[in-house]
């Protein structure tokens, strides 16, 4: 049986998108499931579900069949709502736009994500969920029964999406009290609601996998890490371990050039030999990372029970940038000469203090002794002005370590 006017879920406010953005236009058309010789025919509500009221202003209206969108023809494409509330009937005509739909996305209706994480979901979605055509020989008795289970998944979580159940790493949001979860929408005698939930669990395991990051990586240089790097005696080093095991999926390039990365397995090692005078950043980029772009169908208006159903379909795949940072330093430390003479003459005698990229003199204080401060961890050497009254002295070496104070006499 086909739905002659669907209703799918509501919101609050409204906006209005440019009709002069529209493209291609196409007749909606839906198909209902169960049909009339399906083994599991019921018309009492097992397929559908009553009134759910979602969270940010979201509703479901109560329904007897599970629905499945198409655009152009009954076997077209599968199509997904992303406009709740708002009514479709068959053969009303939607206009075709690109992704830049979602530069005017609202943020009314979805406090938890922006409008362009809503997209880049939707295309990884599409990904991994059901982006086939739409047939009305489905049944729940023959190979239907998957492509419905897989399609009915992949809506639940464009809905989830939508509505705000996601977070910006996928994670679901459980709704405040008073409020139905859109999982709510699969009944518990729905006949194919293990097939559905078997469905929804492998497109959303999907979905993160696919923008999972290093464990030592965070999604924002303002969240990024600080891994300390230490001198080994003759270079700067931090060995970082993934523990997502994800490290041959990713690029590194650093923005100080001195300092390098090199993948060995799930270790990321770090290294410089000289040390970088400020934190530096590491950034880690998925090789080749894409997903489905996405294919608006729109009637002009965006406002929850006015206009048309507006739905959406996938597109040829498109870039999909996934990023992770971290951020590395090295911390200085210093060095503490201390002169001493047999005649207890110790102060006012000059010291030359060098290291790579470094070299300063210093003059002893009444207790023979200076400090040489904010020194790159490292190997310095310590060489006193040579006096014609003093036997002149063999330069020494001191190991400066990060947070250390090092001592030679």
């Amino acid at each position: 049986m086909l739905l002659s006017i669907v209703m799918v879920f509501s919101m609050i406010a409204g906006l209005t998108i440019n009709a002069s953005a529209a493209g291609v236009e196409e007749e909606v058309c839906a198909v209902s499931f169960p049909r009339g010789d399906d083994v599991n025919l019921d018309y009492s509500g097992t397929w559908g579900t009553p009134r759910l009221q979602f969270m940010n202003g979201w509703h479901h209206s109560k329904a007897t069949y599970t629905t499945i969108f198409a655009v152009g023809s009954f076997s077209g494409n599968a199509c997904y709502c992303i406009e709740p509330g708002t009514p479709l009937n068959n053969g009303d005509k939607l206009s075709q736009m690109g992704e830049e739909f979602f530069d005017k996305y609202p943020s009314t209706y979805n406090k938890t994500i922006d409008a362009d994480t809503i997209k880049t979901f939707i295309g990884r979605i599409f990904q991994y969920g059901y982006t086939g055509k739409v047939s009305t020989s489905w049944r729940s008795q023959n190979e239907g029964a998957e492509y419905i289970s897989w399609a009915t998944a992949t809506q639940l979580l464009i809905w989830e999406t939508v509505v705000g159940e996601r977070d910006e790493d996928f994670n679901h949001v459980t709704p405040p009290a008073g409020y139905n979860k859109v999982l709510d929408r699969i009944q518990p005698e729905h006949p194919l609601r293990a097939k559905i939930l078997s469905y929804y669990n492998t497109i959303e395991s999907g979905v993160k996998a696919h923008a999972k990051l290093p464990s030592f990586c965070s999604k924002t240089t303002g969240k990024a890490t600080t891994i300390e790097m230490t001198w080994d005696g003759s270079k700067y080093t931090a060995v970082l371990t993934d523990t997502n095991n994800v490290l041959g999926n990713y690029n590194f390039t650093c923005s100080d050039a001195s300092v390098k990365c090199s993948v060995n397995g799930n270790k990321l090692t770090l290294s410089s030999s000289v040390a970088p005078s400020q934190a530096v950043s590491i950034t880690a980029e998925k090789k080749n990372s894409l997903r489905k772009g996405i294919v608006v169908w729109k009637d002009g208006v965006y406002k929850p029970g006015v206009g048309l159903q507006d739905l959406v379909t996938y597109a040829q795949d498109v870039n999909d940038p996934v990023k992770g940072f971290v951020k590395a330093k090295v911390s200085y430390g210093s060095a503490k000469i201390v002169k001493v003479s047999e005649d207890d003459k110790v102060e006012g005698l000059s010291f030359t203090v060098t290291g790579t990229n470094y070299s300063k003199t210093f003059t002893t204080d009444k207790s023979g002794s200076f400090t040489a401060d904010n020194l790159a961890p490292g190997v310095y050497t310590v060489t006193e002005t040579t006096y014609d009254k003093y036997n002149p002295q063999a330069a020494k070496r001191v190991t400066v370590v990060a947070g250390h104070p090092a001592t030679v006499t």
